[in-house]
């Protein structure tokens, strides 16, 4: 079985671009006690004025928000929140997990240069995802140490990322010799430990290859390291056969759909199992053009929804405490109605991170004023300055991030360091 089809196999994409001579990529981890990173990216740009950043209309002016002629913003511990959607439940449920990072300007009203810079950290392609840093730092010699459902899963050559499209045929890796549907093996033992002793044989002489070139030295041993790594998948195997039925993909009944909970308890299997330590979670429907309101109130209800789903079930699994969710998106939308009352692209955009027990949360950094433009602020003191206060880009979010979590080194060793003009302390 050779790496191409060995990932394949999964009903997976696997990318595996060439590592860097430092980087050791199958150098296999001690037994793993750190944190789990996911990531929500809200695909197609999310209305933040009516989720985290609540903006009411201002008399004489052109309406915001059409929940503002009724109701007025909640609060929840040191976050405010838009009376829409439901929203207050998630809120009041889960306002001291939470730190919401609003006016942050992605430059762009492009969803791919949009996607590249709130994700990366820069605007132009070529940087890797939070999570692919995160794999590659902590998730060395895991068959599937990250996992993408979509988005942004640039890897920069660092590591490779997992596509589970199948979770059926992760049964046809682990256990090659059984067929598909039954117990029967396809040959008798006896013969099967026979391929497998050739097999095991010539890979130690493929080990032993000379003048290799350093890309076919890496490939050799990315191949000896699927095969040799992949029997841990058999954990991961067992408690999806254990779990019963997956979640279910839901629909608003017409062109709205989600498998965000699904995508969530997979990703929970994995971590617990001990095969991953980070995944990228991936909503679509958010880019609403038209119908706002409807489509919009559906989507952050399934939304908030999904992200109980994701702590309820990683408590059940006992990896609540480990977690940091990472909620972003391409950019925000327009601070008012076009003619089909749906709302266009805007700039102005916000993150939320979640993780249990941390000093950070239960606060809101960075502001925008009533029509939804960013204000800069001081980064000390985050207050208002007009004059000599820096905006928030994503490179700020992404580089603090990176500093929190233990990837600043990782990064700057392979040529991917990030240069924000200010700190702004969000972690501290």
């Amino acid at each position: 079985m050779n790496r191409r089809h060995f990932f394949k196999t999964l009903g997976l994409t696997s990318v595996a671009a060439s590592l860097p001579a430092s980087f050791n990529l199958f150098a296999a981890p001690p037994d793993y006690s750190g944190k789990f990173l996911v990531t929500i990216q809200t695909d197609g740009g999310w209305d933040v004025t009516s989720f985290c950043d609540p903006k009411v209309n201002v008399p004489g002016d052109i309406f915001i928000n059409n929940w503002a002629t009724t109701g007025e913003p909640g609060e929840a511990g040191n976050l405010r929140y838009a009376a829409f959607a439901n929203n207050q439940w998630f809120f009041d449920r889960y306002y001291q997990d939470m730190l919401v990072i609003n006016g942050v300007d992605a430059q762009t009203n492009s969803h791919t240069a949009g996607v590249v810079h709130n994700w990366s950290g820069r605007l132009s392609d070529g940087f890797p995802s939070l999570s692919a840093l995160f794999a590659a730092q902590y998730g060395a010699g895991l068959p599937v140490s990250y996992i993408s459902n979509g988005g942004y899963s640039a890897t920069g050559g660092l590591t490779r990322y997992t596509q589970l499209d199948n979770i059926q045929a992760l049964n046809n890796v682990i256990y090659p010799n059984r067929a598909r549907w039954g117990d029967e093996s396809y040959l008798h033992n006896n013969d099967w430990q026979r391929i497998e002793a050739l097999k095991a044989q010539r890979l130690a002489e493929l080990g032993q290859g000379q003048n290799l070139t350093s890309l076919q030295q890496r490939n050799r041993n990315n191949f000896d390291a699927a095969v040799q790594n992949s029997s841990i998948l058999s954990q991961f195997s067992d408690a999806l056969a254990n779990v019963g039925d997956l979640q279910e993909t839901v629909t608003d009944g017409n062109f709205l759909w989600s498998s965000l909970s699904r995508q969530a308890q997979i990703a929970v299997l994995a971590m617990s199992s001990g095969v991953c330590v980070t995944a990228d979670l991936v909503m679509g429907g958010y880019d609403t053009h038209e119908n706002h309101d409807t489509q919009h109130s559906w989507l952050f209800t399934e939304l908030a929804r999904s992200i109980d789903f994701l702590w309820t079930y990683a408590e059940a699994q006992g990896i609540a405490d480990r977690m940091v969710l990472v909620i972003g998106s391409d950019f925000g939308r327009t601070p008012h109605y076009n003619d089909g009352e749906g709302k266009d692209h805007w700039p102005v955009s916000s993150f939320i991170v979640m993780e249990k027990g941390a000093g950070y949360t239960n606060r809101t950094v960075g502001l925008t004023d009533e029509g939804h433009n960013v204000v800069p602020i001081n980064p000390s003191t985050w207050q208002a300055d007009e004059q000599g206060g820096s905006i928030i880009h994503p490179v700020h979010v992404m580089s603090e991030l990176r500093q929190y979590l233990g990837l600043q080194t990782l990064a700057a060793n392979n040529n991917f360091s990030l240069s924000a003009d200010a700190t702004f302390g969000f972690f501290t």
